[in-house]
């Protein structure tokens, strides 16, 4: 007869409540959440949140600029990289000057970003953001000078420009308002909203050959046959084929090539059909925060836990003293270690054993 050992009163009052509690409440909270027991169903979800169709996406767009008129806070004299750029800035502007003689404390040099966004117009005005390249002390209160920004392809598709005001600092780095942070010092990374205009357009198609090709964000050959099947059995013909899993092929019909039904039109329906989505069991675990994220019904096989001084048998034996039911999940391990005042090194040892010898029906994570 297999016993669980209990290594002190205490922790045996503390294992009857655990098991008492899981076997009350974890039915009642999977009623109450509206989850079934029996099911890992994440309910229906549209296409459009499920996938990304090629040709619709954003572009990166970067630029090396100059941000003038700081307060002295601005690179030392030995950054010889500010030295050029702004002799070369008064040079193209009529003044030449030699890299020497320039004083670049009111001057530094930074890193301009952008996203060029899908369908992007000449005219449309993007966020940006700046990051100093140089030792600056400080970004605020300065005017970023015309900055051209390209693409991979060496084009310049948006120019940008724009002044630094006090409130413009990234709230991660200082705080709301431009306020100094905790920990000192200024913020070196700055983000300005529509300080860039597009100049040039990226030609973007959705059409391919008169095929739409949907790329999963997370594939899965389950999803994929799913998503097709309801194409297919919503337009009453067969447009979608799954070519693996990652990707889908969508023929667009031929009246939906025309002005009466243009193929946007075609699109924005297919993006509202509703599928459910099959999901693979994960378990992810930050051990710095114990933050653990698992599925609803990821479910442990028969087996003895012990760690440290914590013993739990999960099995189906009517009389365990510390025994989670067989059907037992990582949620139900996870409040009856809570219970025992295990911390999340400890279950981060537990569920790795637990996959080791696979009783952890899931894959695990660990950040």
């Amino acid at each position: 007869m297999k016993r669980t050992l209990v290594p002190s009163p205490f922790l045996a009052s503390a294992l009857a409540l655990a098991t008492t509690f899981l076997c009350c409440v974890s039915p009642m909270a999977a009623r109450a959440q509206g989850e079934s027991p029996a099911s890992d169903a994440t309910g229906p979800v549209r296409i459009k949140d499920l996938v990304e169709m090629r040709g619709v996406r954003s572009n990166p767009l970067v630029g090396i600029g100059l941000v003038v008129g700081l307060a002295g806070t601005g690179d030392s004299k030995s950054s010889l990289a500010t030295n050029k750029a702004v002799a070369n800035l008064l040079t193209r502007l009529g003044s030449k000057v030699a890299p020497g003689d320039v004083p670049t404390r009111n001057v530094a040099v930074v890193a301009v970003s952008a996203e060029l966004p899908p369908f992007a117009r000449v005219g449309d005005r993007l966020d940006i953001r700046l990051s100093s390249v140089g030792d600056a002390s400080s970004l605020e209160g300065g005017t970023l000078m015309l900055t051209p920004l390209t693409a991979a392809d060496s084009r310049v598709y948006a120019v940008a420009q724009g002044a630094i005001s006090q409130g413009t600092s990234m709230a991660g780095a200082s705080g709301g308002g431009g306020q100094q942070s905790a920990q000192g010092g200024a913020p070196k990374t700055i983000a300005l909203a529509k300080s860039a205009h597009v100049e040039r357009e990226f030609a973007q198609s959705f059409l391919s050959a008169g095929n739409l090709e949907l790329s999963l964000r997370n594939a899965d050959f389950t999803t994929a046959s799913r998503i097709a099947k309801v194409i297919n059995e919503t337009f009453g013909a067969f447009l979608a084929d799954p070519v693996n899993a990652g990707l889908i092929k969508v023929r667009v019909p031929s009246d939906a090539r025309g002005a009466s039904y243009p193929a946007v039109s075609f699109v924005a329906s297919l993006e509202q059909l509703k599928v459910e989505p099959d999901t693979r069991a994960l378990v992810v675990i930050n051990e710095r925060t114990g933050t653990l994220i698992a599925g609803a019904q990821i479910v442990l096989a028969p087996v003895a836990i012990s760690h440290g001084g914590l013993e739990i048998v999960i099995d189906g034996a009517p009389t365990r003293l510390s025994k989670l039911p067989r059907a037992a999940t990582v949620g139900d391990l996870v409040r009856a270690l809570g219970a025992l005042g295990a911390g999340p090194k400890d279950l981060v040892a537990i569920l790795q054993t637990l996959e080791a010898a696979k009783a952890l029906k899931a894959e695990l994570r660990i950040l």
